[in-house]
Parts: C-alpha cells; structure tokens; sequence
C-alpha cells in the first residue's frame, strides 16, 4: 500500500524521545521538525533542496544552562501558526519558522530534592489557549490574544504523575500521564474535567483525538481507543512489540499511523460507525534495526507519512 519514496538530509541526527516528529502546512507546502537535544530541525518535505533550519531553545539569561527540549509542536491559534518547543527549563513560542520568539514561559527552580523538571505534551484549544504538561501533573495553559501575544497564564491539575502527552480538539483536551491516566477536559469560560479514564500502569507515550474518539499510544506497545465523552474503551490492539513513540491521525479519513522502538510503522483504518468492528489494520512496513521515535501523515488524507528514527540524520519519506 505504502512504498519509500525519498529520504531528506537533517541537519543533526533525531534524540530518542516519542513523538520526536512534529509537522505543519504553511503556503502549501509541508514542513516537519526533527528535536536533537536543545535544537529543532525544519525542513521542508515539498522541496528537500530548500535548506534546512535549526532553530535552538534558549530560555532567558537568568536560567540554567542545559536546555534540552523534551517536545515540539506546531498549533494553530486564531489562523495562525505557532511553534512551540516544551523543554526541561519552560516553554517557548515561536513564529511558524522559529525566527522571532513570542513568549518564554519559565518553570520555577525545583527544590534540591527534586531529580528532574520538565514540560511535556503540547495542545491548542479553539478558544486560544496554548497547552503543555508538567513533571509536577500540572497543565499550563497560555492565553494567545489575535495579534499573537500571550496575555495571561492559567494552571490546571487533575494529575498527580507527571504529564507525557496531550491532544486536543476544539475546546476538549486529552492529557497522559505517566501512570498510566487520561483525563478529558473542555473550556467553557475555565477548563474543566469530564472525565478520568484510569487504564492500566504502562505510561501513556502519544495521544491523538478524533471524531469523538481518543486514541492512546502505551509504553506497552499498546493502541486503545476510548469514547471521549464517557471514557469507555472501545478498542485495543497490541501494535507493537516495544513502546509506541509515534501516532498521527489523517484528519479527511480516519486513518492512522503509529510507530515504535520495534522497528516497525504500521497504519490502521478507524471504523467509528461500526462498533463491532471499529480499527482495521490495513499496512505494516519495517525499518532494519531502527528504534523509531516519530511519525506523521504527510496530508488530511493519510496518502504519505514520514518517519525518523534514533541517531539518524535521514526523514524517511513513505506514499501511495
């Protein structure tokens, strides 16, 4: 079904961390993001001849040294791109490209006592809110005005684990723990939660949501789909044999891509009308000796992907 089509040099080779592929349309052409300790590889997927950006987290004089970024996202607030890095130091927001810093969120300094800091899973709610998760549990939510400036700061807690993923649609976020826990939430004037779905003790790695449904990405190897009203499991597979690090969904078809530290990509089809029979695996292709940390569709359709790999200086580029 799928086939590889081309490669595409990166600048510095992919850091293993899940979800280590980010990706965004701008003027028609698709750009994808590849993190390599405090740096963010751009390239452009349309035209592999155009040069590659790095684009590097520097938080403001005053902090520690050592960023490393633990995420980066593209989001759309107001029509807009934003590019946000999530790092060990806080958050920062870019233009799309990364030439002109919006916004720098610093996370307070941890006690002495305390073995890490982080932020971790990036969303966008409808209502302009810019999302990401804490080592702490917390969800810090930027409020973006339409001229593109954060105006106000706002911070949520429904978790008592540190947070791993996030996903969103219009006012409806999704948070990962990683215990294991998901809890749905939706802005009305503040956020509130929903729902809490407690699954099991494997942490949650990836997070996608569509057409009511979310979709959770396990440490196991895991895929569960779950009702984002009510929070009942709908379904669950054992996709790979090692930690799912990557899942995208292709907005137009209901189809979807994971990727894994077992070497393998593999694409489902969602079946939402059908509950008896609601995911279909429809493609599995393998990369030798590869330990996968990131995955995109490269359209709504699901007709290509792109993937990235621990310690590669390569975007793999599948299609149809």
């Amino acid at each position: 079904m799928y086939a590889k089509e081309k490669t595409i040099p990166l600048k510095s080779s992919a850091s293993l961390m899940p979800n280590n592929l980010c990706r965004v349309r701008v003027d028609g052409k698709m750009y994808s993001g590849v993190v390599h300790k405090q740096e963010l590889n751009l390239v452009c997927i349309a035209n592999p001849e155009e040069e590659p950006r790095v684009v590097v987290a520097r938080m403001a004089s005053s902090a520690p040294a050592g960023v490393t970024i633990m995420q980066a996202a593209w989001v759309d607030i107001h029509g807009r791109a934003f590019l946000i890095l999530a790092t060990t130091k806080g958050i920062l927001v870019y233009d799309w490209d990364g030439s002109v810093l919006r916004h720098a969120h610093l996370l307070p300094m941890p006690p002495p006592d305390s073995p890490f800091s982080f932020t971790k899973g990036i969303a966008a709610l409808y209502t302009g809110y810019i999302c990401a998760g804490m080592h702490t549990g917390e969800v810090v939510m930027l409020r973006v005005s339409k001229n593109g400036n954060v105006t106000n700061t706002e911070i949520v807690r429904w978790h008592s684990r540190p947070i791993t993923a996030l996903a969103s649609h219009g006012k409806m976020l999704v948070s990962g723990d990683d215990g294991g826990t998901l809890v749905v939430a939706q802005e009305e004037g503040t956020l509130s939660k929903t729902c809490s779905i407690d699954t099991c003790e494997s942490p949650v790695m990836c997070l996608a949501v569509w057409s009511g449904q979310v979709l959770a990405g396990f440490l196991s190897g895991h895929l569960r789909i779950f009702n984002m009203l009510n929070g009942r499991i709908l379904a669950e597979v054992c996709a790979h044999a090692r930690c799912i690090t990557g899942l995208d969904v292709a907005r137009d078809s209901g189809m979807v891509v994971t990727a894994g530290e077992d070497s393998y990509m593999r694409v489902w089809q969602l079946h939402p009308s059908h509950p008896d029979h609601p995911i279909e695996h429809v493609h599995s292709a393998i990369e030798e000796n590869a330990a996968l940390c990131g995955v995109a569709f490269t359209d709504d359709l699901g007709s290509g992907y792109v993937v990235v790999s621990y310690d590669s200086k390569e975007l793999i580029c599948y299609a149809t």
